[in-house]
């Protein structure tokens, strides 16, 4: 995931057609709409990057009327579509911050600015078709709270040796990936919650949510259930010789915003680590787990090489999700046969849809 702010450099600013007040700015390969005149190429600025929540402060005041959230006491910055053009940031002139034009390009100045990253609570939704599913979800997850047990502690022993399932944006990672030769698989970013299930020494099943282990908690524990987990990880473990982890996200009822219309959920693998170590696992290797446990994967789109700019990959990125013409789809995951270099492309729309 990326810094919430950092002290930057405008790379490009272009003119939006019909607009004579505004223009785009490109800073850390995002893009933003800032005033016309208001800086030039190659101005150091401090960059506000989407998800971040900004304090109430004299400074931030003019994004009172579009970006002021009364939940979480703070004006709130989303991607968001002006003039036809997608604005995914917020440029502010280095004056914000008192001392700032001493700092380096790339100092990260979250802390010194009071941002917070915007992180709705991560909801503990319940495996249920019936007609009136949510709102027994709504009361459960009530009862839950008052009885103090409706959010589930961080893991103490999350596995330090195993990443959580962050992909770096295309945008944060440009340079690095540039030039790389190697072909690429490419696959569907899925909009759900990510999970990840190993076992112990002793044959038991964990299961993760993103930030905590959750073994017997909502769709993460109904899917350790009803896929039979502990018994298709004692086949892989059996297959590979050692411990694997797997990694995947669970998508249906209750979860975002359900864009597949999912009447159950579904579990969709993408990766998979060897436990003792944290190696990453190969594509084929997890085309083989797929193969023996009968877990599905990620939609495979297609393999490629990277294209010439990151704007190239961001238009690529857009389109439908092979679930159905009409369902947006997020983004895409790129990823080398050997897992070594990953990273995920956002489509600007959908941000702006889903924000």
């Amino acid at each position: 995931m990326h810094d919430l702010a950092t002290v930057s450099v405008i790379q490009d600013i272009r003119p939006i057609e019909g607009k004579d007040r505004i223009v785009l700015a490109t800073v850390e390969n995002y893009h933003s709409i800032i005033q016309k005149d208001q800086f030039s190429v190659g101005d150091r600025v401090i960059y506000i990057y989407y998800d971040a929540i900004l304090p109430e402060k004299p400074e931030f005041e003019f994004l009172r009327k579009r970006c002021w959230s009364e939940k979480y006491k703070g004006f709130r910055i989303r991607p968001m579509k002006m003039g036809g053009e997608v604005s995914e940031g917020l440029v502010m002139p280095l004056s914000i911050l008192p001392g700032s034009e001493k700092l380096a390009t790339g100092t990260v100045v979250t802390t010194q600015l009071g941002i917070r990253r915007y992180d709705p609570e991560e909801s503990v939704p319940v495996l249920n078709t019936g007609k009136k599913w949510w709102l027994k979800y709504r009361v459960i997850r009530s009862l839950l709270k008052f009885l103090g047990i409706g959010k589930p502690k961080k893991a103490k022993g999350y596995p330090k040796q195993l990443p959580k399932s962050d992909e770096e944006n295309i945008e944060k990672i440009w340079d690095r990936v540039r030039n790389i030769e190697d072909e690429f698989i490419i696959t569907e970013k899925m909009e759900g919650s990510a999970a990840m299930y190993l076992l112990d020494r002793k044959g038991k099943v964990h299961s993760y949510s993103h930030n905590w282990e959750v073994d017997r908690t909502g769709v993460w524990g109904e899917i350790a259930s009803t896929l039979e987990m502990e018994r298709k990880l004692k086949m892989v473990t059996k297959a590979f010789g050692r411990r694997i982890a797997i990694q995947g996200e669970i998508c249906g009822p209750g979860i975002q915003k359900n864009i597949y219309h999912f009447p159950s959920c579904r579990f969709f693998l993408y990766g998979a680590y060897c436990v003792d170590d944290g190696k990453r696992l190969q594509y084929s290797d997890l085309e083989k787990i797929a193969s023996l446990t009968g877990l599905e994967m990620v939609p495979f789109i297609r393999r490629g090489h990277i294209l010439d700019t990151v704007d190239g990959i961001l238009s690529d990125c857009e389109g439908h999700s092979v679930f159905g013409e009409d369902i947006p789809r997020e983004g895409l995951v790129w990823r080398t046969e050997d897992g070594k270099v990953h990273f995920k492309a956002k489509s600007r729309s959908y941000k702006v849809w889903f924000s």
